[in-house]
């Protein structure tokens, strides 16, 4: 093959590139707000908390802590768009009250979650820059795609039990094994709580990003040794570990804060926004577990 070949094959090749690198550069500049919630959607239910819909997208923080630290990073990262799980301007703070008895009680607790400084600081900051915040929540009680997507941080995808609850069955576990590991992989720095005796043998685990919900959670622990989850409530499920331990049905139970549970689906979160907008400014803020805990 001759010289000239290979030179106008590489010149071909090479343009080929520019061309493609410009078109999705063209691509992020003309990007909108609402492209990136439906290109969100196929992960969860999709929410503008603060922003225009139609406004141009400046760049992508995404994070599973959207605190104020998280909003001035994404305003020095050149992101005008920040995509989490969470509402920056706390959850309460962000709903109309709930038609019933106890309407006129939220809609007082609105009333002084919007006084409060630290959501004031907030709202200011979002609107002095600009910003656009979308919350993605995940579908289902059993944490949907973030459940899915913790998984896969364990290394457990390949071990999900048959059925709509999802179950892994990861081989060779004992609770203290199962501690260690969910520990080093999510980085667990002081939020992590287990019930259970440390030799207890676990074949199976119901896990569930977030935060477990007591029904779904009591429905689904039956037939399994263990809940790995985010969050729940104290006086329900923890409740009802301890009472199935003293029917002679032991459970046991691992909590690594909601925050640390949710981590994974952000990232997935970022998959999708590369995959379906190539050429977006693009930053994870990574948060990391928010407790500490007293060295014996």
């Amino acid at each position: 093959m001759s010289e000239a070949n290979i030179g106008r094959r590489t010149f071909c090749a090479a343009a080929a590139a520019t061309v493609a690198i410009a078109s999705a550069v063209r691509a992020a500049d003309a990007a909108r707000v609402e492209a990136v919630m439906a290109a969100l959607g196929k992960l969860g239910d999709v929410e503008l908390l603060a922003g225009d819909a139609g406004a141009a997208v400046g760049g992508v923080l995404f994070t599973a802590r959207p605190s104020l630290a998280a909003l001035r990073e994404a305003v020095a990262s050149g992101c005008s768009v920040i995509v989490s799980p969470e509402s920056p301007f706390y959850a309460r703070a962000a709903r109309a009250p709930a038609p019933g008895p106890f309407a006129q009680a939220m809609a007082r607790a609105i009333e002084r979650d919007e006084a409060s400084p630290p959501l004031q600081a907030k709202r200011a900051f979002v609107r002095e820059h600009g910003l656009a915040v979308i919350r993605v929540s995940p579908v289902g009680d059993d944490g949907g795609a973030a459940t899915a997507a913790l998984a896969e941080r364990l290394g457990w995808a390949a071990h999900r039990r048959a059925g709509d609850t999802p179950v892994y069955t990861p081989p060779g576990l004992t609770l203290s094994r199962l501690a260690e590991l969910t520990h080093a992989r999510l980085d667990v720095r002081g939020g992590l709580r287990t019930i259970g005796h440390p030799d207890m043998p676990i074949a199976s685990i119901l896990l569930v990003a977030g935060t477990a919900r007591v029904v779904p959670t009591v429905k689904g622990l039956a037939g399994v040794d263990a809940l790995l989850t985010g969050d729940l409530r104290e006086w329900e499920v923890v409740e009802y570990i301890h009472d199935s331990a003293e029917a002679g049905q032991p459970k046991a139970l691992l909590a690594v804060g909601r925050i640390l549970s949710e981590q994974p689906f952000v990232d997935l979160c970022g998959q999708a926004i590369t995959a379906a907008l190539p050429g977006l400014n693009l930053k994870i803020a990574p948060a990391r577990d928010p407790f500490w805990r007293v060295q014996a």
